[in-house]
């Protein structure tokens, strides 16, 4: 007898202020299926025969529906909705179906994993994109096991350094170079080009995405050789522009 994988299904609804939840009918969102409590993807597979799926994953007219090997009983998602909500839900079960969207919800945290391998390391696209109506204003780094000797650049397609550039993650916990702002020209900023001036007076300011087609990949890199395999979260805060 095969093996007999567990079956994921979820669906997004729309909470309204009267409390009743709608079906969104998503069929561009993104979502990304993590170890619980890990930052590793979980493989996943699209039928009961093994099928190979791809993670992240694409919602179909608001739905999602994937297997796991039977092993795996709880679950991270991470995800992106067409209409740039976030959400991260942390160690579901097989029994939990519905992602619930609060439409009045402005500011997001989008969290995203990463990983090193121990080697300089080609740009690495995450799977999500800067939307139109999304205005970035931050960057955080948790790093959950360190790389040795490793730096992460955090950015774009366009602009693969424009976040953070050289943030070492060689410790575990918040690089504290990420957590203080930035005071002066002479001060030593790893906040990329996108969220930080570095000429005058080191002023933070806030990205959006330039147009349709430039820039709008979400990407990392390990910019450095690491002597051990790292991993963690991207966290990008950002602001939902509701008139877009």
């Amino acid at each position: 007898m095969g093996l007999v994988y567990t079956e994921w299904a979820f669906y997004l609804y729309e909470r309204h202020a009267s409390g009743v939840d709608t079906p969104i009918a998503d069929s561009t969102g993104v979502v990304n299926i993590l170890t619980a409590s890990d930052p590793s993807e979980v493989t996943c597979y699209a039928d009961q025969n093994g099928t190979a799926a791809s993670n992240p994953m694409t919602f179909t007219n608001g739905r999602v529906r994937f297997y796991t090997a039977p092993s795996v009983t709880s679950i991270d998602i991470s995800g992106l909705t067409a209409g740039g909500h976030a959400f991260f839900y942390q160690g579901i079960t097989p029994s939990v179906h519905r992602i619930v969207i609060d439409p009045t919800k402005m500011l997001h945290k989008l969290v995203i994993p990463y990983q090193v391998v121990g080697a300089s390391e080609a740009v690495t696209d995450t799977g999500f994109d800067i939307l139109a109506n999304m205005l970035v204003t931050d960057i955080e780094i948790h790093v959950t096991t360190l790389g040795t000797g490793a730096q992460l650049d955090v950015g774009t397609s366009t602009t693969p350094a424009g976040f953070c550039d050289n943030v070492s993650v060689a410790t575990t916990g918040y690089p504290a170079t990420l957590l203080e702002e930035s005071v002066g020209a002479s001060t030593s900023s790893l906040f990329g080009s996108l969220l930080s001036y570095v000429t005058g007076i080191a002023a933070r300011k806030k990205h959006r995405r330039a147009n349709a087609t430039s820039g709008a990949n979400i990407v990392y890199s390990n910019t450095t050789s690491s002597s051990t395999a790292g991993e963690g979260y991207i966290y990008i805060t950002y602001t939902r522009i509701p008139t877009v």
